[in-house]
C-alpha cells in the first residue's frame, strides 16, 4: 500500500497521515488472531484421521445426518453430498470438514450447520460462528424448537387409503418477542390424480418431486382435523438441548435440498426417522423392508423418546366414540337437543350424572360437527356452544374424558405380516406362504380402529404342491382397501373397497387361472350390536386374461367380534357373466381368526364356489405372525 499525504494543508494532511497509520497498526495487531482461526491444512488433515481413528462415518448419527440406508444414500442431491459421485461415509465426512475449515469455510458452517455442531463436539474443534448465517438465524427465530413432538395423522374413517397415516414434526418455542409460536415440518409428494397405474409407476419406480414445508402449526390442524376429519395424534419428545439444537440445525440442511419421494423406501416417515434418529441413532437399527409413520411412532416409543401424548380428534371421531358409551333413546335424545337449540335436563343420581355427562359432551360434539360440514352458521354454532359450555361448568365441573387407551397408533398390532400355513385347493394340498410387507386385513385385530378396514401393499402368496413340489402364485396385491364403517345418524357413514391385484376369480374353479383385476365397490354397513356388524356392497370390475372383461359383484356379509380374541367373517359374492360368460357364479367365504397374542393369530378360512351346476370346495389353516 502506498500512502500519500497531499500538500492542501498541514493539518488535514497530519490527520489523514495519522488514521493511515492507525488503520495499519490495527490491521497488523489482528492479523495473528484472524490467521489462528484459519487451520491449515495439516490440521484439516489430522482432524480426517483423528475421526476415522473414532470411526464417526460408522455413527449412527453420521449415518442419520447423511439418510443412509445399508450405507447408501437415499438423497441424491449434489448439493447435500460432497462427495459425489464416488459417495462414502468416509469420503462424504472428509469432505465435510474439509468444506468446513477450509478456506470456505464461511459458506459451508451455513450450509452444514448440523454436521458442523456434532462434528465440534465429536472432534473437539475450533468453534465456528454461526451469527452470519442469515437464512439459518431466520429460521430460528421464526420456529424455535424448544420442544419437539412427533405428530401422526391417523386415518380417516370412511377413506381406507389413509390408513397408513401420515407422519410430521411439530417444534414449538418462545420468540424472541416473548409470543409462542408452533410449526408444522412435514415431507409429501402430490399425489393428485386419478390415474393410479402412473401414480404407482411415479412414485415407487422413478420418484416424485418431494416437498420439505414449514407451515404454522394451527393450518395442519385445520387440514387434517378438521377438513380430512383425521384424528391428530402428539407425541413430545424427551430431548436435551443439544440433540434439539441438532435436530433444527438438520431440518434447516433439509430445506435447502432437493429430495425424491419414493413411496415405498423414502416417504413422510423415512425422512422423520432420521431426523429423530439424531437423538436416538438406535431408531435406525435393524433392515426394514417398509417405513411406516406408525412404526416410526412406536419406535421412538421403544427408544424412550416419547414423554407423552395427546390427542386432537375430529368432530366425527368424537361423535362415534361418545356414542359407543349410551343407549340409542340417549343417542336420540341428544341429536334432537343439538337440533332444536335446547338444553339437557339436570341428573337426579350418580348414574344419572354420568351418563348425563356423556351426552352432553355428545351434543358438543354433534354442534360442532354441524358447524364443520357447513349444516349450520358459525354464529348458530357459537351460541348452542356458548349454552352447552355453561351447563357443563355448572354442573360437571369435576368430570372429564379419557380418550380409549386402544385407538393410540402406539398400542396398534405391527404392519408387517408372514404366514405359514396348510391349504387344500383344485383337490390337491399344498404348503401356504405369505407374506404382507405392509398390511392390516379384515381378519385383523382391528379393535384399534373405529371399523372393520384393511390395507394391503405388495400382499402375496405362494403354494407349494405337497405331492410333486410345483411352485405357483396363489395372489399377489398390488393395494387393496376396504372399509367397513357403520352408519349411523349423526355422521352417517359410507362402507367400500377397492383392489389392484392378480388372483383367481371364483368362476376360474382351477387355481391355475388367474386374471388382472381392478375391483371397486360401495354401499354400508350396520352396527346391530357391540359385536356384530352386517354389509351390502355393490361392485364390480375389471379383468384381464388373454382378454379384457367387466362383470359386476355384489356381495353381503357380516363381521362377529367375538370372545376369547376372536373373529368371524362371512361373506358371500355374486360374480355376474364374467370372461363372456352367459352364467354368474357364487361364492361363500367363512374366516374365522383367534388372535394368540399381540403377534400371532391362527386363521381358518374355508370357500365354496358355485358355476352352472359345478361346486369347488377350497380350505386353509394359517398361522400368522407380525413384526
Amino acid at each position: 500500500m502506498q500512502l500519500i499525504c497531499t500538500p492542501s494543508g498541514f493539518r488535514a494532511a497530519f490527520f489523514s497521515c495519522l488514521r493511515a497509520v492507525l488503520w495499519l497498526a490495527c490491521a497488523w495487531a489482528l492479523a495473528p488472531a484472524q490467521a489462528q482461526t484459519q487451520p491449515a491444512p495439516a490440521d484439516v488433515s489430522a482432524w480426517q484421521a483423528q475421526a476415522e481413528r473414532q470411526g464417526l462415518h460408522r455413527s449412527g448419527i453420521w449415518q442419520a445426518l447423511l439418510h443412509l440406508r445399508d450405507g447408501q444414500p437415499q438423497i441424491l442431491d449434489d448439493s447435500f453430498l460432497l462427495s459425489l459421485p464416488q459417495f462414502s461415509p468416509q469420503r462424504e465426512l472428509d469432505a465435510t470438514l474439509a468444506q468446513l475449515y477450509g478456506p470456505p469455510s464461511a459458506q459451508a458452517v451455513c450450509r452444514f450447520p448440523a454436521r458442523y455442531l456434532w462434528l465440534q463436539r465429536s472432534l473437539n474443534l475450533p468453534p465456528l460462528s454461526l451469527a452470519h448465517c442469515q437464512t439459518l438465524q431466520e429460521f430460528i427465530a421464526r420456529a424455535p424448537a424448544e420442544r419437539i413432538s412427533l405428530v401422526f395423522a391417523s386415518e380417516n374413517l370412511s377413506q381406507p387409503s389413509s390408513m397408513m397415516g401420515h407422519l410430521f414434526l411439530k417444534v414449538a418455542g418462545q420468540r424472541r418477542d416473548g409470543s409462542e409460536a408452533a410449526h408444522a415440518i412435514a415431507f409429501f409428494t402430490d399425489a393428485a390424480t386419478l390415474n393410479l397405474p402412473k401414480l404407482f409407476y411415479d412414485s415407487m419406480v422413478v420418484g416424485k418431486q418431494g416437498y420439505f414445508v414449514l407451515t404454522p402449526f394451527q393450518d395442519e390442524v385445520q387440514l387434517y382435523a378438521v377438513d380430512e376429519q383425521r384424528s391428530l395424534w402428539e407425541y413430545e419428545l424427551q430431548l436435551d438441548a443439544f440433540s434439539r439444537q441438532l435436530m433444527q440445525a438438520h431440518m434447516h440442511e433439509l430445506r435447502q435440498t432437493r429430495i425424491t419421494y419414493f413411496f415405498q423406501d423414502y416417504n413422510c416417515a423415512t425422512l422423520v426417522k432420521h431426523i429423530v434418529a439424531l437423538a436416538a441413532p438406535q431408531m435406525l437399527d435393524g433392515r426394514e423392508w417398509w417405513t411406516t409413520p406408525k412404526g416410526v411412532v412406536q419406535r421412538a416409543q421403544e427408544a424412550g423418546l416419547v414423554a407423552g401424548s395427546t390427542v386432537t380428534t375430529p368432530s366425527r371421531w368424537h361423535v362415534r366414540a361418545l356414542r359407543e358409551g349410551l343407549l340409542a333413546s340417549q343417542v336420540n335424545a341428544a341429536r334432537e337437543q343439538v337440533e332444536q337449540r335446547t338444553v339437557p335436563e339436570a341428573a337426579t343420581t350418580a348414574t344419572d350424572v354420568q351418563q348425563g355427562f356423556l351426552t352432553l359432551e355428545l351434543a358438543r360434539a354433534y354442534n360442532s360437527h354441524l358447524l364443520e360440514q357447513k349444516r349450520i352458521a358459525r354464529s348458530d354454532w357459537q351460541a348452542y356452544a356458548t349454552q352447552l359450555d355453561e351447563v357443563r361448568q355448572r354442573r360437571y365441573a369435576g368430570l372429564g374424558l379419557q380418550t380409549d387407551a386402544r385407538k393410540n397408533p402406539v398400542n396398534a398390532p405391527p404392519e408387517r405380516q408372514i404366514s405359514l400355513g396348510w391349504q387344500r385347493s383344485g383337490g390337491a394340498q399344498h404348503l401356504r406362504l405369505g407374506l404382507q410387507p405392509v398390511s392390516h386385513a379384515l381378519v385383523d385385530d382391528n379393535r384399534q380402529l373405529f371399523s372393520e378396514s384393511e390395507l394391503r401393499l405388495f400382499d402375496s402368496a405362494l403354494l407349494v404342491n405337497t405331492q410333486n413340489g410345483r411352485v405357483q402364485l396363489d395372489h399377489f396385491t398390488l393395494y387393496a382397501v376396504e372399509s367397513l364403517l357403520p352408519r349411523e345418524s349423526m355422521t352417517g357413514g359410507l362402507s367400500g373397497r377397492f383392489k389392484i391385484g392378480v388372483e383367481r376369480q371364483p368362476q376360474l374353479l382351477s387355481p391355475d387361472k388367474k386374471a388382472l383385476l381392478i375391483e371397486g365397490a360401495g354401499g354400508y354397513t350396520w352396527r346391530l350390536s357391540d359385536d356384530l356388524d352386517a354389509f351390502a356392497l355393490l361392485g364390480g370390475g375389471w379383468g384381464y386374461r388373454q382378454q379384457g372383461y367387466l362383470y359386476a359383484m355384489p356381495s353381503i356379509g357380516m363381521v362377529v367380534r367375538e370372545v376369547f380374541d376372536m373373529k368371524t367373517v362371512l361373506r358371500l359374492s355374486q360374480i355376474s357373466k364374467p370372461l363372456g360368460q352367459q352364467h354368474s357364479s357364487r361364492e361363500l367365504r367363512l374366516s374365522q381368526v383367534k388372535y394368540l397374542d399381540a403377534q400371532h393369530s391362527l386363521l381358518l378360512e374355508w370357500r365354496r364356489t358355485w358355476q352352472q351346476g359345478r361346486s369347488a370346495n377350497e380350505g386353509m389353516v394359517v398361522l400368522k405372525r407380525l413384526f
